[in-house]
């Protein structure tokens, strides 16, 4: 129990959550929670142990996750990869619990169904962005994914890119000179309508060549306005970006998302 304790203070757990967390009892037998352990930190299995755990509802589910990611801990010792970037990666976690609150009225977890990425050494946060490796096409790739707290300035991106490099090299040979992409609303052509040409997300889509765009996807209405099935009339406005964005939904436009690869 005192790991979990110090795991969440490392990673920046809101206290509430925490509390809430350590209190949960887990309904499943210890060989059972040990068993779903082993799976969630083993790339070949943790989608089928984040279904069984997923039955732990709540605070009990991000329990197993977290106690998982004690065991993530040892497996990032064993291959050398240095303790700030399993807390860079981790603070998902807190993230996401976060933004339970954010569009859900109180702290709450319900990414189970994502966090055995990271778990199993198959998604890292290195700097601002987060990378995941994956076979796309018959090749070794990285699918780039960016955290809602991630600074999008020049800076921090070349810095990002910089750190993975050397990080893939040394880490995941295999992946040191893969392919980048990134499938996102971030990439969306229409956003090119809605933001100043300066626009931090304008100048990261420049740095992709965009492969194919899906203007039905709806991803970005949570990102963008924080809230899931509403109705664009009743979105918020507080930021310029949803300002715009609710207009043009409002007039027929569409957002949706692209897939891009990353040029040199």
């Amino acid at each position: 129990m005192n790991s979990l304790k110090e795991l969440c203070k490392e990673i920046q757990m809101p206290e509430e959550a925490a509390e809430r967390m350590l209190a949960a009892e887990i309904p499943f037998s210890q060989s059972e929670t040990d068993r779903l352990i082993q799976m969630l930190t083993d790339e070949r299995s943790y989608a089928e142990a984040a279904g069984k755990a997923a039955e732990a509802e709540g605070f009990a589910g991000l329990k197993i996750f977290l106690l998982a990611a004690l065991k993530t801990r040892e497996i990032y010792a064993e291959k050398g990869i240095p303790e700030e970037i399993f807390a860079a990666t981790m603070k998902c976690f807190s993230r996401f619990v976060r933004e339970h609150k954010e569009y859900g009225g109180g702290y709450g977890f319900d990414r189970g169904h994502w966090v055995g990425r990271q778990l199993s050494l198959l998604l890292f946060r290195l700097g601002e962005l987060e990378y995941e490796r994956l076979d796309y096409e018959g090749s070794p790739a990285l699918f780039l994914h960016i955290p809602s707290d991630a600074d999008l300035s020049p800076d921090k991106l070349d810095a990002s890119f910089a750190q993975a490099k050397a990080f893939f090299a040394r880490h995941f040979p295999a992946y040191a000179e893969a392919k980048i992409y990134c499938c996102s609303w971030l990439l969306a052509p229409a956003l090119e309508k809605l933001l100043p040409p300066a626009s931090k997300i304008l100048r990261f889509q420049k740095r992709f060549r965009i492969i194919k765009t899906d203007e039905e996807a709806s991803d970005f209405t949570f990102w963008v306005f924080r809230t899931k099935g509403k109705n664009p009339q009743d979105f918020p406005e507080n930021t310029t970006l949803q300002k715009n964005m609710k207009a043009y939904l409002l007039c027929g436009g569409k957002v949706g998302e692209a897939l891009g690869e990353k040029l040199p």
